[in-house]
C-alpha cells in the first residue's frame, strides 16, 4: 500500500500525492545502505563482525510511530469488513499469509540465531525459544543502538557456558548482552535490519525479498503486540482498507513526539498494603487437588459438603436451590419439554441429527429466561454445580455426558475458527460465542468427576483449542487500560484455561496474562476509595468473573481479596447511595442501580463481619422463619423472567455458590462520615444526617477519563438532590440517554457539552472538597467539557461525528502518559481486533467558554440547605444560559415568594396537606433570572440572558406548613442572608482572580464552611 504523507511548513500533516513525497516520509538511503521502507523493498546489511546498520534503529521508533498514527487516522474504506467473513484462502495477507510465514520459518532453519527488538522470544536454528523461561514478559531491548537479550538465552544460542574471557567489548546491561557483539567475537556473520532484526549465521546470508524479510519479522509477533505494526498495515485487508491519510486531523511533529519512547511504567499496589482483617478463609485454604482431579478451580472435592451446608443455612441459598429445582423441573428434567428432549438426547449421545443454532439447537424452545448468557452451556453448567451440591451422582453423570456431547458438536466450529491465518487467531472474542465463554471452564470443572476418560480428553482438547495463544479483551493492551467491564468479562479465558491446570492443553501465558489482568483491574478498575471506574450497571457484567478469578487465585497463594480497593468498595457504595436507598449515584449507561448482589453477597461470605455488606443486602428473613414448602408452593406456574441461579451469570440472578443473607444495618450504626469526596473520579456526596429523609447532594466531575469512548454520559458536574425521601433532582432523564441537554448541567443557547453525533465526554478538573462538621462544599472546573469533545471511535471518516469536527490529538499529560509507547499493541477498544489501526484519544473544539466552574455545598443545621454556585461565561456577548435540574415537579404559589423564588411540590397546591414535602429554590445571584418547572418536560430550569450570569442558587427543603426563611441580598457585595427564627446564616460569594467564586458560610458571625 502506498502511503503518501508529508509535512507542510507549519508541521501539520497533510495529504500529498505519491509522486510529491518529501522529507522523512520519502524512501531514502543513507551511508549504511539502509532503506526507510514505505511500499518499496528493504535490504539487509551484511556486517561480519560489525554493527554498522544498527545506528538507524534508534530512529526507527519515531518513524514507525508517525506512520502508525497517520494510518490509524486514515479513511476506512468500504472494504472494511469482518475479517472472518471471507474464507482464509480468499484473503491476500502478503507477509502474513500462511505460505509466506512458512517460508520465513524454513529460512530461519539455516541460521544460528535470530532476535528482534521488542520480541519476547528468539529463534535458535529455526526453533522458537523464549528469551526468559522464568518471565514471559521479558523482551529484547535496544541499548546504545544494539539489540540486547538475556545472557542465558545468548549463551545457549551460541552453545557457550559463560562469556569468553575476551568478552570485553560485548555490550551489557543488567543481565542483557548484545547479540551482534557476541556473534562478532564468535566470528559469525551478522545481518541487521534497522527495525530491530538481528540474524546470525555461519555463512554469508543474502535476503533481497522484502516480503520474506517482513514475514521473518512477523514471526516475532505475540498475541499482545506486533513486532512491526507497519507490516500489518501494509498486508492485512482490514487495515489496508483505511487507505491514504487524507488530512483528517491536525497534528504537529511535537505532538507526535509526545507518544514516542517506552511505555509508562506504572506502580502496583504493594502486598503490604493488603488488608485481610476478618477474612473467612475456610473455603480458600483447602489444598488444590492433584492434576486431573475436579472440581479444582474454585474449590476442592472435600469442600463440597461444607459449601452445600453453608448455602442451605442461608435463606438466600435455600431459595436459590428451590428455584433451580423448580426451573429445571419445568425444562431439562421434564422429558415432555423441548429442553427435556434435548437433554435426554445429549446425555445419551444421540446427537446424529441435532443441528446447532447458536447456543441452542434447531426447533429447541428454551424453557428458562436467559438473556445475556449462552443458553445451553449456562444451564448445563449450573446443573452440574447443582448436582455437586446435592450429591446427585445419577443426574451428575447425565449432565456430564450432555456437556461433553454438546462440546463435541461445538468442536468443528472451533476448528473452523482456528483454520484462519495465525494473525487472526489471538483473540478470545473470535471464539467466545461458539464455546459459551462464560461457562466453558466451569462446565468441565463442575462435571469432570462424572465424565469418562474419553469425555475428559474431549473437553481438555476443546478447551485447549479455544484458549491456546489467545488473549481476552484488554489483555492485548497495556495493563493500565484494563479498567472496564469487558476486561473482567473476558477473564473467562483465564478461568477456562485454569480448568486445565496440570493437564494437557494448559497455557501458562494465558494464565499469567489473566493474573496480571485481575491485579490490573483491582488497581485501575476500582479506585482507592472503592468506586468502580464504570457505573454499576456496566461493571456488574464482569465483576462476577473478577470475583471468581480472585477466589481461584486466593486458593493458589495469590490472595487479592485483601486488596484495599476491593475492600473499600462496599463503603463507597453506601456513601453514594441516597438516604432512602432508591438511588446509587453511579453514572453512565446502566447507571443508578445498586452494585451486583452477587458481589455484595460474596463480600458477606468472605468477610462475614462486614456491616457494610449487611447494609447493602438489607435485612433478610431469619432462617427459622423460612418455610421451604411454603416458598415452593408460591413459585409461579409460569416462571416468566425467572433466571436459573449460578455463579457464571453476570450479576443478573443469585450467585448460588456465594449466596448469603444480610442481617440489616442502619447507616448510623456504620458510623460513616456524612461527607464523601473521591478526587480520582470527582465524586462528591454529602448529607445532612444519617436518616432516610436526610437532605442529600451528589455531584460528579471526572478527572480520570482518558479514553474517547465507553458507556459514559456528557454530564460533567451533574448532580442528584434528595430530601424527605423525594428525589428533586437527578443526574439525567434515563440511563440510556447520554446527551447533556437531558442532564443537570447548564446549556448555552441550547447547547451543552455534546452535539448528539456520537462524541465522547472529556475529563474535567475536580478542584477538591472542603469538609467540616457543619457542611461540605466541592468545586469543579468544567471548562474542558464545553471546550472539547473526544473520540477514539472513528470506524469510518464518513461517520457523522467524524466529519463534523476538526479533530486533533489530545495532549493532556495524563492521557499521553497512558497512551505513550503503546503503538505496537493490538488492542482495539470497540471494533473486532485488527479492524482499525492504533490511535490515541482525539479532541475537537466544541462549545468553547471563557470559564465554567461549579461548586456544590450542603450546609447542615436546624434547617439544612444546598447552595449551587455556577460561574460560566462563553465570551463577551450576551447568551441564553439555562441552568437545569432534571426532575419535573409541580410549581406552587405561596405567600411571600419573590420574583426569583420557586417552590416545588410532590402534589398540586390544592392537594397539598400539612407535612407534604416541598422544595424552595431561590436564586440570589446578580443576574435577573426566570425560574420554571415542567412536570411534562421533567426538569426545573433557571434561565437568563446575560454576559456573565453568576448563578447562585439556594435550595431549601421544607414541609407544607413550615415557615420559609427570609432572604436578604446585599446588592453591593452580593452577600445573602438566610433567616429563620432559630437559625441565621450569611452566604458570602468572593470572586477570585481566576473568575471562580469562593463560598463562605457564616453562622452567628463565625465561619462554618469555606470553599477550597
Amino acid at each position: 500500500m502506498d502511503l503518501s504523507i508529508a509535512l507542510n511548513a507549519t508541521g501539520v500533516v497533510r495529504q500529498d500525492d505519491a509522486e510529491a513525497r518529501a522529507g522523512w516520509h520519502s524512501e531514502r538511503k543513507d551511508e549504511g545502505g539502509r532503506h526507510d521502507r514505505i511500499g518499496g523493498s528493504m535490504s539487509l546489511c551484511a556486517a561480519a563482525s560489525k554493527t554498522q546498520c544498527e545506528p538507524g534503529l534508534e530512529r526507527a521508533g519515531l518513524s514507525i510511530l508517525w506512520i502508525v498514527l497517520a494510518i490509524g487516522l486514515s479513511v476506512l474504506g468500504s472494504a472494511l469488513a469482518n475479517q472472518s467473513a471471507a474464507p482464509p484462502e480468499a484473503i491476500d495477507l502478503g507477509a502474513y499469509s500462511p505460505e509466506a510465514r512458512a517460508a520465513a520459518r524454513e529460512r530461519l532453519k539455516t541460521t544460528q540465531v535470530a532476535v528482534f527488538a521488542g520480541g519476547r522470544h528468539g529463534f535458535i536454528r529455526g526453533e522458537r525459544v523464549s528469551l526468559d523461561p522464568d518471565d514471559w514478559r521479558t523482551e529484547a531491548i535496544m541499548f546504545k543502538r544494539k539489540v540486547l537479550v538475556p545472557e542465558r538465552f545468548a549463551l545457549s544460542a551460541f552453545g557457550l557456558k559463560r562469556l569468553p574471557w575476551f568478552g570485553l567489548g560485548v555490550t551489557e546491561k543488567k543481565g542483557l548482552i548484545a547479540v551482534a557483539d557476541l556473534a562478532a567475537r564468535e566470528k559469525k556473520e551478522v545481518f541487521t535490519d534497522e527495525r530491530g532484526l538481528v540474524i546470525v549465521t555461519d555463512e554469508p546470508l543474502t535476503l533481497s525479498d522484502s516480503q520474506l524479510i517482513d514475514s521473518i519479522i512477523t514471526l516475532f509477533d505475540t498475541p499482545e503486540k506486533f513486532a512491526d505494526p507497519q507490516i500489518a498495515y501494509r498486508n492485512l485487508p482490514s487495515l489496508k482498507a483505511w487507505g491514504k491519510f487524507v488530512n483528517q486531523i491536525k497534528v504537529t511533529d511535537e505532538q507526535f513526539a509526545l507518544f514516542e519512547g517506552p511505555e509508562t511504567r506504572w506502580r502496583w499496589m504493594p502486598q503490604k498494603a493488603y488488608d485481610y482483617t476478618g477474612l473467612r478463609a475456610q473455603e480458600l485454604n483447602s489444598p488444590v487437588p492433584e492434576a486431573g482431579v475436579h472440581p479444582r478451580v474454585l474449590f476442592s472435592p472435600e469442600d463440597v459438603p461444607i459449601i452445600s451446608s453453608r448455602i442451605r443455612s442461608s435463606v438466600t441459598g435455600a431459595k436459590s436451590l428451590l428455584d433451580m429445582q423448580f426451573l429445571l423441573g419445568q425444562s431439562f428434567l421434564d422429558p415432555n419439554t423441548s429442553d427435556g428432549e434435548i437433554f435426554r438426547r445429549l446425555a445419551a449421545g444421540n446427537v446424529k441429527d441435532l443441528v446447532l443454532n447458536g447456543d441452542t439447537f434447531e426447533r429447541q424452545e428454551p424453557g428458562i429466561f436467559h438473556s445475556d448468557v449462552a443458553y445451553l452451556p449456562n444451564c448445563l453448567t449450573s446443573m452440574a454445580l447443582y448436582c455437586l451440591l446435592l450429591n446427585d451422582d445419577d443426574l451428575g453423570r447425565q449432565t456430564a455426558s450432555a456437556i461433553s456431547h454438546y462440546y463435541a458438536l461445538v468442536e468443528p466450529e472451533i476448528d473452523g475458527i482456528n483454520d484462519k491465518p495465525e494473525v487472526y487467531r489471538h483473540h478470545w472474542r473470535d471464539v467466545r460465542a461458539a464455546v459459551g465463554y462464560m461457562d466453558l471452564g466451569m462446565a468441565y470443572d463442575f462435571s469432570a468427576k462424572w465424565m469418562t476418560e474419553e469425555q475428559k480428553v474431549l473437553m481438555r482438547r476443546v478447551i485447549a483449542k479455544a484458549v491456546a495463544g489467545r488473549r481476552g479483551y484488554g489483555q492485548n493492551g497495556v495493563a493500565r487500560m484494563r479498567d472496564n467491564s469487558w476486561v473482567t468479562k473476558e477473564l473467562t479465558i483465564f478461568l477456562a484455561n485454569l480448568a486445565l491446570e496440570g493437564e494437557e492443553g494448559f497455557d501458562p501465558e494465558v494464565h499469567d496474562a489473566g493474573v496480571e489482568t485481575v491485579r490490573a483491574f483491582l488497581q485501575w478498575g476500582i479506585d482507592r476509595h472503592g468506586l468502580p471506574h464504570e457505573c454499576n450497571g456496566t461493571s456488574g457484567a464482569g465483576l462476577e468473573f473478577q470475583l471468581l478469578s480472585m477466589v481461584a487465585l486466593a486458593r493458589r497463594s495469590d490472595n487479592m481479596l485483601g486488596h484495599p480497593h476491593w475492600r473499600r468498595m462496599m463503603e463507597a457504595q453506601i456513601q453514594c447511595t441516597s438516604p432512602d436507598g432508591t438511588i446509587v449515584a453511579s453514572r453512565g449507561t446502566g447507571e443508578g442501580g445498586p452494585l451486583s448482589r452477587q458481589i455484595v453477597s460474596a463480600f458477606k461470605v468472605f468477610y462475614p463481619a462486614d456491616k457494610h455488606a449487611d447494609f447493602l443486602l438489607g435485612r433478610s428473613v431469619p432462617l427459622r422463619d423460612f418455610d421451604a414448602e411454603t416458598y415452593r408452593r408460591r413459585l409461579p406456574a409460569n416462571p416468566g423472567r425467572m433466571r436459573l441461579p449460578g455463579p457464571t451469570v453476570p450479576g443478573l440472578t443469585n450467585n448460588l455458590l456465594y449466596d448469603a443473607d444480610g442481617h440489616g444495618a442502619t447507616r448510623a450504626a456504620l458510623e460513616l462520615p456524612l461527607d464523601f469526596s473521591d478526587p480520582i473520579q470527582g465524586m462528591f456526596s454529602s448529607r445532612s444526617d444519617d436518616g432516610p429523609e436526610a437532605l442529600w447532594i451528589n455531584m460528579q466531575a471526572r478527572p480520570d477519563l482518558y479514553l474517547g469512548g465507553g458507556p459514559l454520559h456528557h454530564d460533567a458536574g451533574s448532580f442528584y438532590l434528595q430530601a424527605h425521601g423525594v428525589t428533586w433532582g437527578r443526574d439525567g432523564l434515563s440511563p440510556s440517554d447520554g446527551a447533556s441537554k437531558n442532564h443537570s448541567v447548564i446549556l448555552i443557547d441550547g447547547k451543552g457539552q455534546d452535539g448528539d453525533l456520537g462524541e465522547m465526554p472529556v475529563k474535567v478538573q475536580y478542584l477538591g472538597a472542603a469538609l467540616s462538621d457543619d457542611g461540605a462544599v466541592a468545586t469543579a472546573d468544567l471548562k474542558y467539557a464545553y471546550d472539547y469533545v473526544w473520540t477514539t471511535r472513528i470506524e469510518s471518516w464518513d461517520q457523522p461525528h467524524a466529519k463534523a469536527y476538526e479533530w486533533e490529538i489530545e495532549t493532556d499529560p495524563d492521557v499521553v502518559k497512558i497512551f505513550k509507547g503503546t503503538q505496537n499493541y493490538r488492542i482495539n477498544f470497540y471494533r473486532p481486533p485488527l479492524s482499525n489501526p492504533w490511535f490515541p484519544t482525539l479532541r475537537a473544539p466544541f462549545n468553547p467558554v471563557r470559564y465554567a466552574f461549579r461548586s456544590a455545598a450542603l450546609v447542615r443545621g436546624a434547617h439544612p440547605y444546598v447552595v449551587l454556585v455556577d460561574d460560566i461565561r462563553k465570551d463577551d456577548e450576551s447568551h441564553l444560559y439555562e441552568w437545569q435540574m432534571i426532575g419535573g415537579f409541580q410549581a406552587v404559589a405561596l405567600p411571600g415568594l419573590g420574583a426569583e423564588d420557586l417552590v416545588l411540590s410532590t402534589r398540586p397546591g390544592a392537594g397539598a396537606a400539612a407535612g407534604n414535602p416541598m422544595l424552595l429554590i431561590r436564586e440570589v445571584g446578580p443576574s435577573v433570572c426566570k425560574l420554571q418547572s415542567s412536570l411534562e418536560g421533567q426538569r426545573t430550569v433557571i434561565s437568563t440572558e446575560a454576559v456573565d450570569p453568576r448563578f447562585r442558587i439556594v435550595m431549601i427543603p421544607f414541609r407544607w406548613g413550615q415557615a420559609l426563611p427570609q432572604t436578604v441580598v446585599d446588592t453591593a457585595s452580593g452577600a445573602a442572608e438566610l433567616r429563620w427564627s432559630d437559625q441565621a446564616d450569611q452566604l458570602l460569594f468572593e470572586i477570585g482572580s481566576d473568575e471562580r467564586t469562593r463560598l463562605r458560610v457564616l453562622r452567628d458571625e463565625e465561619e462554618i464552611l469555606r470553599s477550597k
